[in-house]
Parts: structure tokens; C-alpha cells; sequence
């Protein structure tokens, strides 16, 4: 197991590698044997003179010897903890248990290791942590080593299948190359571990698929942190069951709040806007103008043209509302049947005038044919109010019957005078006589 050892750590391991010289050894950059200690060579059965020279890997069964060669074609610059299979001269199998330390030449470049076989295991610890090995390899779950410089150190099939590569090519390999981000979230996890903490479960996504990542800390016998062992569940069906509910959440608030024909906010959405609005022209003092908007003589266009027309004569009516209102503040919104309605904060009665007329100027420029009008083509009717003032005491609720009513009294008076044309009135106008009127 890899340990990126810096500062004091990696003094402590060059103090544990000088105080056993019994179990020394040390490597060129082409990994063959340039020292080793007699005890050593005692475990491995063999004399000095067929191991100098030698790589490692020379005295491993294959598949070891090509694990140890991705190990070491990492370069780390030191090791903790390192368990390696070796072949003893009768045949048996010995297991060590390894640290070490970078070398450097004169100029500065690496020159291979230093090290020390310490905790040599018996045969039988040997085959369990072979044997649990094996288990991790086959196991169904995801599962990797991580060192602490963000390399792989180890991973089972089902995790090298994730990347579409074979497990053994992966040891070495920084886990940022596979997963671009990856390199921040190991130093951060290493952090919490090193600090005794958990590492939250997290979730990622990758070649279209997600994962539930789960992180735990990897101890050396000193009880320091030198890698995390993690493991990943595919959560795919999971995360696609959760989007297909948020999307149905998402389109049964989208009928809750809009109009299933114009996609217009409807009635109960315009309400609740309206009742901020004022709420918030109450407090600030700004104005705030209402527009009551009736298609003039829609019945009579159902009537001669079918209702399918009809309807696209709504829709056609709400795609120029959209656009006539320029502001994002502004909301247009059908209030029933034939009839929208428009809430303009921050603008007072003229300006709503002038809004209303830029309305009616861009429905009478479509020219769309209504046979049983008499301008011979679709119109519109406005009723325009504004907020003046809030009589002392009054409340949201009140203020907002006051608007609606005034704009609606504003859009009869409209029709009264021919339709196809604009009329404002104040919440002032109608006095007191409001509140008791249908």
C-alpha cells in the first residue's frame, strides 16, 4: 500500500529502514536487486549471488510478478505496508510484508529503492490475505485502493469494468485520469479520515451512469491513514426513477400554476402574484397598474368558426400579450374563457395607458379575420386601474378586490363605448360603492 510520505513520516520511515539492517534491500531504477540482507535471503531460500541482478518480479508467479511491476512503474516516492508474494527456492510461498524509500543519484534523478522486509508472515497468514485477495477481485461491488498521491493501488473486475480496462491495468494510474475532478475529492477525503471523520457517501456520474461512492480509510500499523479504500454502487435506476418523479412533480406544478391551453399563468397563480405585488406597492409606496383584457365578440367567433379556431385564436391572443410586455417583472395571465389579465408593478396609470395601446396596436396589426366583428377582424377590450393610494386599514386582500373590480367596472365601460379601444379607471372612482357590488 502506497504512502506519499512527506516531512517528519518520511524521516520516521528512513529511521525504520537504518535500524533494521538485517531485512535491507535495495533496488536499482530497473527494479534488480543491488543489495540484500542475509535474512532475507534466508526467507527466500536462495544465495546472494542468484538474487543480485535479479528484478523483483524474477522470484514471483506471473500473475505477482506483473502486479509488482505496475506497483513499482508508479514511482512512489515512499511505501508502507507493501505485501508481495515470493517464490521460495523448494517451491513454497513466502509473504512479505515491505517499506521503503525513493533513491536519488548525484544529479538528482531516480535511482531506485531502499528498503526493509520487516513482519515476514507465515505461510498460512500468507494464503488468508491471498485468499481475501481473490475475494476482493470477484466480489459483484465495485472496489479500488487509493494511494495517497491519487493513484490506483489496487482493483477488482467489477470496478476496471466501470472504465471498460482490465483490473491490472489500472494499478499506477492517477484516478483523475479516469475521473477528471477526482484528485481535489481524495485530498479532501484524506483530510476527514486523517481528522478521525467519515467521508460523506457521494455521488457521481460517469459514461452516463451514477454511482453512490462510499470512502474508508486504509491504516498502517502505526495507525496513520496511507490510502482509502472505496467502493462504488451503480444507482442508475435509482437516479432515473428520482428524475421521472421530479419530472411529474415539476409538470403537476406547471397545470397547477398555468393554463393547460395558453400556457399562461392561470387564474390562481395571477392571484397570488397580484396579492405580492400590492403587498410589496403597499410597503415600497411604488405604483402598480392592472389590465383586464377581453377578446371582443369571442363567442360569436366560436360560433362561426368552430372552437378548434377558437382556441388558436386564444393562443394566438397570449403569444402577443407575451411579447407586448417587455419587462420581466411584468406578468400576463388568462383569467377565464376569453378573458387575460395583466399586473404591471412599478408603473402608474399612464403608463399602463401606454402599454394598453401597444397592445391593441399589435392585435389590430395581425389582422386575423373575425367575419361577425364589426371592424371585420380580431379586437381587443382593456380595462386599465392603477394604485393610487390604500385607504388607512385597508389589507392585501382588500386592495386586491379594489384592483380587480376597478379594472374590471374599467374593461365594461370599454365595451360600452364600441370595444376595440382602452379605458382607465382609479380605485378612487368607484368610492365606497365597491365592496358591495358582484
Amino acid at each position: 500500500m502506497l504512502k506519499d510520505m512527506q516531512g517528519a513520516a518520511l524521516d520516521r520511515l528512513q529511521s525504520v529502514i537504518h535500524a533494521h539492517p538485517q531485512w535491507q534491500w535495495e533496488i536499482d531504477e530497473r527494479h534488480r536487486f543491488t543489495s540484500v540482507a542475509d535474512g532475507l535471503l534466508d526467507m527466500l531460500g536462495r544465495q546472494r549471488a542468484d538474487v543480485l541482478g535479479e528484478p523483483v518480479n524474477a522470484f514471483m508467479a506471473p500473475t505477482e510478478a506483473v502486479r509488482v511491476r505496475r506497483f513499482f512503474a508508479s514511482r512512489p516516492k515512499a511505501f508502507s505496508c507493501a505485501i508481495s508474494r515470493h517464490l521460495h527456492a523448494d517451491g513454497s510461498t513466502v509473504a512479505l510484508e515491505s517499506d521503503a524509500m525513493a533513491l536519488e543519484n548525484e544529479a538528482g534523478e531516480f535511482s531506485g529503492y531502499r528498503g526493509v522486509a520487516h513482519g515476514v508472515m507465515d505461510l498460512a497468514h500468507a494464503e488468508n490475505v491471498y485468499r481475501m485477495m481473490a475475494i476482493y477481485d470477484t466480489a459483484p461491488s465495485a472496489l479500488c485502493l487509493i494511494g495517497r498521491d491519487g493513484r490506483y493501488l489496487a482493483a477488482n473486475t467489477a470496478y476496471a469494468a466501470i472504465h471498460g480496462v482490465r483490473a491490472e491495468t489500472l494499478v499506477g494510474r492517477k484516478v483523475a485520469e479516469l475521473l477528471p475532478g477526482a484528485g481535489q475529492v481524495i485530498r479532501r477525503s484524506l483530510k476527514l479520515l486523517e481528522a478521525g471523520q467519515d467521508v460523506p457517501a457521494q455521488e457521481i456520474e460517469h459514461q452516463d451512469k451514477h454511482y453512490q461512492v462510499l470512502a474508508n480509510p486504509v491504516h498502517n500499523r502505526m495507525g496513520q491513514v496511507i490510502g482509502i479504500t472505496a467502493a462504488l454502487t451503480d444507482i442508475t435506476d435509482r437516479k432515473q426513477a428520482e428524475q421521472k418523479l421530479a419530472d411529474i412533480n415539476r409538470q403537476l406544478e406547471y397545470f397547477a400554476n398555468n393554463d393547460h391551453l395558453t400556457g399562461l399563468p392561470n387564474r390562481r397563480r395571477i392571484d397570488e402574484v397580484l396579492a405580492d405585488e400590492v403587498q410589496r406597492a403597499m410597503r415600497s409606496g411604488h405604483p402598480l397598474s392592472v389590465l383586464m383584457i377581453d377578446v371582443d365578440y369571442f363567442k360569436k367567433y366560436n360560433d362561426h368558426y368552430g372552437h378548434l379556431r377558437g382556441d388558436d385564436c386564444l393562443r394566438i391572443v397570449a403569444a402577443e400579450l407575451r411579447k407586448s410586455l417587455h419587462r420581466y417583472c411584468d406578468v400576463v395571465g388568462r383569467y377565464g374563457g376569453e378573458e387575460f389579465i395583466a399586473i404591471l408593478p412599478d408603473t402608474d396609470a399612464i403608463g399602463a395607458l401606454k402599454v394598453s395601446g401597444a397592445i391593441l396596436h399589435a392585435i389590430n396589426a395581425l389582422n386575423l379575420p373575425h367575419a361577425q366583428s364589426r371592424y371585420g377582424k380580431l379586437t381587443l377590450s382593456i380595462g386599465v386601474t392603477s394604485l393610487e393610494s390604500v385607504p388607512h386599514g385597508q389589507g392585501v386582500e382588500e386592495t386586491c378586490d379594489a384592483l380587480l373590480h376597478a379594472a374590471d367596472r374599467a374593461l365594461y365601460t370599454a365595451k360600452l363605448a364600441g370595444r376595440n379601444t382602452v379605458y382607465g379607471m382609479s380605485t378612487a372612482e368607484l368610492g365606497g360603492a365597491w365592496k358591495g357590488q358582484d
